[in-house]
């Protein structure tokens, strides 16, 4: 059989080529195509990107290149030019075969003179003998041309039996859905599935529609419109993480807000949530689910601007993100200077508080307590050790930092920072009692960041000012949130610190059955040590070993440039001598 190079082209079907020609549908086209429907939702991607102002041209560019994948795709898993491709090779085979002179006698009857037979497997055998025909390309039995019909009277489709072989149960369709690069992680959450094939996020098998419906084709437009004010998009935006948006909220005055989600109990001051959202300039911001660690970067799609509203817009934007700056800025130094006055009116800890017992933690140079020995007070500063913030941690565990207080890329050391200084590997874990059992296990200083989220700042800042120091990144497992969100903030983040600083990544392994059992009770290093049977043991086989692995690369690195940078010399000196 000859394969022909160029394919018929179905009637009324054009592709869009990127050049800017409007795509032409095909009316027979499938509407549950899961290829067409990838390619549909492309286009209007493109469109919006296209009409975006604040699309860059790699934006463009990275939107043109999905569609056109997504069209290849479309058009070679389409149903009609599939029959059409075949119809096409069976009349080459036949040209093919008549000018060799060996015809095929079942080719030479025309389709029409063909009589199609519904003749089940059992009973082939007899039809066969009878005179009926098998057509390979059809998959279906015929009686050809000039054969007596009355035998297969009871085979004709009017008469031939209904019970054949089982038909496989509808599988139904993909609702495909039209999420933008940057919203992709909320949308996972929510139970949206990449199809690599199609290249798209469809609603899979456990989604929460409700969370999905802003992502329907048909709610996304395909050109910016007045549809929905920005504030009623950044809601939407909340919801999509699972925040719960009631009362005031959201409020655009560019501040941080708190504000509850899903699965905890109600409340305005504490709740997992934080945004802060601004409606000047071109409305944007930013959201975070804490106990899901899903983040989102939001801007409002619900205007489009001409050239002179969008150079206005971006000289208020810049002015206003100034003004912004400088004033969180002076929050920052006004909120250090308060609580450098608060530590004042504390006491080092003597005795262990409430806390330190209940995770297990020894008595360690730098923190404090109340006069009551209640709360725990850990400082939290930057690499050159000033102190920006404290976090506070009442006696039931519960944590806070202090209001308008800075965080990022703070971080507290056990021991503090000359013993950090002195410390051979730089350790670090997230929170205080992780730190504080590793620094137990290992006999030297280590770094507790806080947060997952603040991994890789605390990381960057500490490797660049010990770029010497190998680094190891004693990650949480997340695990109750993989199984109940989908996502593993602990494990993720940890990963991506490990990866921005080429440091060594290290999870807690648990004994067999205990993690499964209780996920969110078996986390971290801490965990290991106070609720595993394997105990403070756990920590030293697991966290010694690979400690000393990363001291033994880098001190084989040392030796190695010792060596090159002798041999270096060495013939520097012989090419002087010969000179």
């Amino acid at each position: 059989m000859t394969t022909f190079t160029q394919p018929p082209v179905l009637a009324s079907t054009a592709i869009d080529s990127g050049d800017g020609e409007t795509a032409v549908a095909d009316p027979r086209l499938d509407p549950i195509n899961p290829y067409e429907q990838a390619a549909r939702l492309a286009r209007l991607e493109e469109e919006r990107v296209r009409r975006d102002p604040n699309s860059t041209d790699e934006d463009i560019a990275a939107a043109r290149e999905a569609r056109k994948s997504a069209d290849v795709a479309a058009l070679l898993n389409d149903k009609d030019l599939q029959r059409q491709i075949a119809e096409h090779e069976r009349e080459q085979q036949t040209a093919q075969a008549g000018q060799s002179g060996q015809v095929d006698p079942s080719s030479q009857s025309s389709q029409s003179s063909k009589i199609w037979i519904d003749v089940p497997y059992p009973q082939k055998d007899e039809a066969k003998a009878l005179g009926a025909r098998w057509d390979r390309q059809e998959q279906s039995w015929y009686i050809p041309a000039g054969v007596d019909p009355a035998p297969f009277a009871r085979w004709t489709p009017a008469t031939a039996p209904q019970a054949r072989l089982k038909q496989p149960p509808a599988v139904p369709p993909r609702q495909y859905l039209a999420v933008p690069y940057g919203e992709r992680v909320a949308a996972k959450a929510a139970g949206a599935v990449w199809d690599k094939a199609a290249k798209s996020w469809y609603a899979g098998p456990k989604a929460d529609l409700a969370k999905l419906k802003r992502w329907k084709p048909e709610n996304v437009p395909t050109q910016q419109g007045p549809a929905m004010t920005p504030k009623d998009e950044f809601a939407e935006a909340l919801r999509s993480i699972g925040c719960v948006v009631s009362g005031e909220h959201p409020i655009m005055d560019s501040q941080k807000h708190r504000i509850s989600v899903e699965g905890e109990k109600h409340s305005e001051k504490s709740g997992s949530g934080f945004y802060v959202g601004h409606l000047d300039g071109h409305p944007a911001g930013y959201m975070k689910n804490n106990k899901t660690g899903i983040d989102l970067k939001w801007k409002s799609k619900g205007y489009a601007f001409d050239p002179e509203q969008k150079a206005r817009m971006l000289a208020e934007a810049a002015e206003k993100l100034q003004a912004r700056t400088a004033e969180q800025e002076r929050l920052h130094e006004q909120t250090a200077q308060r609580v450098a006055r608060q530590m004042t009116k504390l006491l080092p800890v003597i005795e262990p508080t409430a806390y330190m017992k209940a995770k297990g933690i020894e008595l360690q140079l730098g923190v404090f307590t109340d006069r009551e020995g209640q709360k725990t007070y850990i400082p939290a500063t930057d690499v050159d050790g000033k102190q920006w913030t404290m976090q506070y941690i009442r006696e039931d565990g519960s944590k806070r930092f202090a209001k308008n207080s800075r965080k990022e890329v703070c971080f507290h050391v056990i021991g503090g920072l000359d013993a950090l200084a002195k410390a051979p590997v730089l350790v670090i874990g997230e929170g205080y009692a992780t730190a504080g059992s590793l620094s137990q296990t290992l006999g030297f200083a280590t770094v507790a960041a806080f947060d997952s989220g603040n991994l890789v700042p605390v990381a960057k800042a500490l490797h660049e000012k010990y770029p010497d120091k190998p680094i190891v990144i004693a990650g949480d497992d997340d695990k109750h949130l993989e199984v109940t969100q989908g996502v593993n903030p602990g494990r993720s983040k940890a990963e991506e610190a490990a990866r921005a600083v080429g440091g060594k990544l290290l999870l807690p392994i648990f004994a067999p059955g205990e993690q499964a059992a209780n996920p969110k009770g078996f986390t971290d290093f801490n965990d290991l040590a106070t609720r595993s049977v394997l105990g403070q043991e756990g920590i030293v086989r697991q966290v010694r070993s690979v400690v000393e692995d990363v001291l033994n690369r880098q001190q084989g690195r040392g030796v190695e440039e010792l060596q090159r940078g002798q041999r270096q010399e060495q013939a520097a000196r012989r090419v002087a001598k010969v000179g």
